[in-house]
């Protein structure tokens, strides 16, 4: 029978021989016999390791020391189990043990030190490691753990020893010298460290910390495509290397490259790398690689992140401000709130709200930024647009002033600064203010026309043509400047109507001509008894005259069988384009669109019959029709032909244009029993008896524009005055004739033609309108100006009570007043010369039963006539369009398609 040595000696030959069933049977019968037994504790314990059953292995060694401490080798594999079960204080003292058994066994050592490290006791870690490499001075890994302990303690210089011996041990130890390229980078030898990394790749290519690292070296060495090259190469190994994506995505976004720096910033986000700089630099790039949608989401996950960051809030507010402005504005106001001494968000606040079309919502952010930075010059300048939008061109002016002295030789502030004056009527101011916009650039376009607005303000038509002149060769191809002439050949007396008519075939042959050649072939059903859709186009729908004759139309448009259509010129809905924009089955703003666009736009609607309103005035867009987006095209409410073959029509009637007239027309003229038609005007004050009761003298007056008061006009007046002794002359419009060189040049006409200048009474201006009615019950008798008459201010001082002597000539525009008093039967008023206009005017005031009779009597007239019924009238018109429409249908339906 075996003894227990020999029993001890073959189960140590089946645990060898990876017999371990029969091993681990012998060491338990061993262990039956001898209990006490250190070395079958001990084997058997090694084998319950192998078996992964620690708990047992460390309960089997932990006997066999009990039985005999002396022994290394059983603190060492005690060590290594309770190292297994997570026991790692415990493991530390069972290496030391070992380690006092055995001084020189470099493993036991090294795994002493490693426990060391791993519970924070670097400065025993260290001393441990260096013990090794006493006994083991090429044992690499210690040499570099040694480092990697000393660099923690913040013995950096001890670290990049110990790392260089590593690396002389074991010159392809990769690890070693990217160890020493940290600890050099930390002494601020970055060239050193740049050698340390490259080491590191050639020794292991697959340190993907060393390629992040080269790439940040390459990055900061300007290096760019080695940068790239370094990171991708990182991201090749390890894709989910976050550092490799951030400097990725960093060189990428100074290379211009957005949409993939933009990826690479995505990628560090999702791979944990949140922060708000790496937000704030994915919207950045997004939104300048024109995804604004994803720089707005990248911004709010940063406003999410940190919302007391007022830098994410302005980020976000700028992002948004296209794609979605309710988000943009409300971003401006936590920035504003945030940082409320920073002008930045208050001026994007004020901006947006501004492109929001709510200039008296950006009025108070405004003023904010003008009172944190007094010295910029762009907030005075919006403040300065902001109240013109608002009508309160005086402050305005102000405004601009102010942005004048911050920038002296800004045309933008100069010319607006003098349109401003313009439009309150300080005439002087504001031709100085033009003058100055010319010195500045004297090719200003504009500056030039409204010069020549001011001239034909004040009289001085043949200035006025030479400054539309000068305009149009400046810049022959301006269409503003040309329909500036034409419009100021209505005023001007000396302009016969063959000339006018020829300056329009002129603007045709310029500007409308070759759009012709643009024109699409119609796509509509020719069917004649359809739905019409029919379009307005207008920059008059808002509070104007043009805007009062049309709203009777639109509101009793019969839209079961016409589909009506705006499409609308204006800034912003005041309450009369919210009112007609009730009245239409759709609204398009068009104040963003170029001519060819609106057209397309009008094309692609399906509109059969476009209305072009007033396209001769103001902002209008008479060369739409050029690009012939509608079968039928009609002219309403122009003061004379359009002058472009591409409209069929224009709406008159017979007395504003009678048959065999010497007004020539590119369209067909379409006479209606009456033009105009015209709402009760509701609030208007109650007319007042005759002045002439009470002061025992008549007074003459006329509220037209002064551009249509010529020399000859205000001759024919004093005449007037002169036949009527006593009598005064009353002249307003808005406030111009606050200017002294506008009523001082009526008063030297009066006074040349013999007239008292004292006869002559310029009233404040008032804006409200029934304020301006109300100025009518001082005035006997109106007088009208031609060849431009009056046409809503007629209307006006006819409901007044106030009877207007008017002298139609050959156009158009000077027989407005002539049809008004037709259609209600007074025709007694209507001068076929200027001798009839006195001999009218002096009859009138003659007889004053007469003059308190019609003001007794003529609101009653106008209330009852023709122009007052808007039922009538829409049925007139759209008559008209069926007519015209079925006209298409039969003849240029097959022609056009």
């Amino acid at each position: 029978m075996a003894t227990i040595a020999e029993a001890l000696a073959i189960a140590a030959d089946h645990h060898q021989a990876g017999r371990l069933a029969e091993a681990d049977a012998l060491y338990r019968r061993i262990l039956e016999a001898d209990p006490e037994n250190a070395p079958a504790l001990h084997l058997l314990g090694v084998l319950a390791a192998q078996c992964n059953a620690f708990e047992a292995a460390a309960e089997l060694i932990g006997q066999a020391i009990r039985q005999d401490a002396g022994v290394a080798d059983y603190h060492r594999h005690h060590a290594m189990a309770l190292d297994r079960l997570g026991r790692t204080e415990e493991a530390a003292r069972s290496y030391a043990a070992a380690a006092e058994l055995a001084p020189g066994h470099a493993d036991t050592l090294f795994n002493l030190g490693v426990l060391l490290d791993r519970l924070g006791r670097r400065d025993e870690a260290a001393d441990v490691y260096g013990r090794v490499l006493t006994g083991a001075p090429r044992h690499a890994q210690a040499a570099v753990n040694r480092g990697m302990a000393l660099r923690a303690q913040g013995r950096v210089e001890e670290a990049v020893d110990s790392f260089a011996l590593a690396g002389r041990s074991d010159p392809g130890f990769g690890m070693a010298w990217y160890q020493q390229s940290l600890a050099l980078a930390a002494l601020g030898r970055t060239a050193d460290s740049a050698v340390a990394l490259r080491l590191a790749v050639l020794a292991d290519p697959s340190l993907t910390g060393a390629h992040v690292n080269l790439g940040n070296l390459a990055q900061a060495a300007g290096d760019g495509s080695a940068a790239v090259r370094h990171y991708r190469h990182a991201l090749r190994l390890d894709p989910g290397q976050t550092g490799a994506w951030r400097g990725l995505a960093q060189q990428l976004h100074g290379q211009g490259a957005l949409s993939a720096a933009a990826h690479a910033f995505a990628e560090a986000i999702r791979l944990g790398g949140g922060e708000p700089l790496l937000w704030d630099a994915l919207g950045i790039c997004r939104l300048a690689s024109g995804d604004a949608p994803g720089a707005v989401r990248a911004f709010q996950a940063w406003t999410t992140a940190e919302p007391a960051d007022s830098e994410a809030q302005f980020a976000l507010s700028v992002a948004a401000k296209r794609t979605d402005p309710a988000v943009a504005e409300r971003a401006c106001v936590r920035t504003a709130r945030l940082a409320a001494m920073d002008h930045r968000p208050w001026v994007n606040l004020a901006l947006l709200r501004l492109a929001l079309g709510r200039p008296g919502d950006a009025l108070v952010p405004l003023r904010m930024v003008a009172a944190l930075r007094p010295e910029l010059f762009e907030p005075w300048f919006n403040l300065g647009l902001c109240l013109r939008a608002l009508e309160r061109g005086g402050e305005g002016v102000d405004a601009y002033r102010r942005a004048l002295l911050l920038q002296p030789d800004d045309i933008g502030a100069s010319f607006n600064r003098a349109f401003d004056l313009q439009e309150l009527g300080w005439i002087e101011a504001a031709t100085a203010g033009h003058h100055h916009t010319l010195v500045l650039d004297p090719a200003h376009l504009d500056s030039l026309s409204n010069l020549a607005v001011m001239m034909r303000v004040s009289g001085g038509h043949k200035d006025m043509a030479a400054a539309h002149r000068r305009a149009l060769s400046l810049q022959p191809d301006s269409v503003a400047a040309h329909r500036s002439l034409l419009t100021s050949t209505l005023y001007d007396p000396g302009w016969t109507e063959d000339r006018r008519h020829d300056e329009r075939r002129r603007f045709e042959a310029r500007h409308a001509r070759p759009l012709y050649a643009l024109a699409k072939p119609s796509t509509n059903d020719p069917d004649p008894k359809r739905r019409l859709r029919v379009g307005y186009l207008s920059a008059d729908l808002r509070e104007h005259p043009v805007a009062r004759n049309l709203e009777p139309i639109l509101a009793n448009h019969d839209h079961d069988r016409f589909h009506v259509t705006a499409y609308a010129g204006v800034d912003r809905l005041d309450p009369m384009g919210e009112r007609l924009k009730t009245h239409t089955d759709r609204w398009r703003p068009i104040n963003d669109l170029g001519d060819a666009e609106v057209a397309d736009l009008i094309r692609a609607d399906g509109i059969d019959v476009l209305v072009s309103v007033a396209g001769g005035f103001d902002a209008n867009r008479p060369l739409v029709a050029a690009y012939r987006p509608a079968p039928v095209q009609i002219s309403l409410y122009d003061g004379a032909s359009s002058g472009l073959s591409a409209v069929d029509a224009i709406l008159t009637d017979r007395v504003m244009t009678p048959r065999n007239g010497a007004e020539r027309f590119a369209e067909r003229p379409v006479r209606l029993p009456t033009l105009f038609v015209y709402s009760p005007i509701d609030d208007a004050p109650d007319v007042a008896p005759s002045p002439m009761r009470t002061r025992g003298s008549v007074t003459f007056g006329s509220f037209n524009n002064p551009a249509k008061q010529s020399d000859a006009v205000l001759a024919l007046w004093a005449r007037v005055l002169k036949a009527v002794p006593e009598s005064r002359l009353v002249l307003k419009y808005k406030n111009l004739y606050a200017a002294p060189a506008l009523s001082g040049r009526v008063r030297d006409i009066l006074a040349a033609e013999g007239v008292d200048p004292a006869r002559l009474l310029t009233p404040a201006a008032v804006q409200e309108r029934q304020h301006h009615l109300a100025l009518y019950n001082g005035v006997d008798i109106a007088l009208d100006p031609f060849p431009f008459c009056g046409a809503t201010t007629s209307f006006e001082a006819l409901w007044m009570g106030v009877p207007v002597v008017t002298l139609p000539g050959d156009s158009m525009m000077s027989r407005w007043s002539a049809s008004l008093l037709s259609a209600i039967g007074m025709t007694e008023l209507i001068a076929r010369t200027p001798d009839e206009v006195v001999g009218i005017a002096v009859a009138l005031a003659a007889d004053p039963a007469r003059l308190s009779a019609l003001r007794r009597n003529l609101r009653g007239r106008m209330a009852a006539a023709s122009f007052m019924d808007g039922r009538r009238k829409a049925r007139q018109v759209e008559r008209v369009y069926r007519a015209l429409w079925r006209r298409w249908c039969a003849t240029g339906a097959a022609t056009r398609r």
